[in-house]
């Protein structure tokens, strides 16, 4: 890793939704506690559905977890 590339722990995260794109804030510092609120760093990011989509499986798979099971709608329980 490049050493101006932002590295350290995660402390918060958020999301948004901005048009069509999810954006994803995280928190994250680079000292140890106890943290000051200026030691919280921020980086902001802008997903697209499919990018949203492939992050969350992604991190299912590292914790070894699965995603949860997608709840059926009315309609597709009575039709099937």
């Amino acid at each position: 890793m490049p050493n101006d590339a932002a590295s350290g722990a995660l402390v918060g995260w958020e999301s948004t939704t901005l048009g069509k794109r999810r954006i994803l804030r995280l928190q994250y510092v680079t000292t140890p506690p106890p943290h000051k609120p200026q030691d919280i760093h921020r980086v902001n990011f802008a997903l697209d559905e499919h990018q949203a989509t492939q992050l969350g499986q992604f991190l299912f798979q590292i914790a070894g977890q699965t995603s949860p099971l997608r709840k059926k709608g009315l309609l597709e329980k009575l039709f099937g």
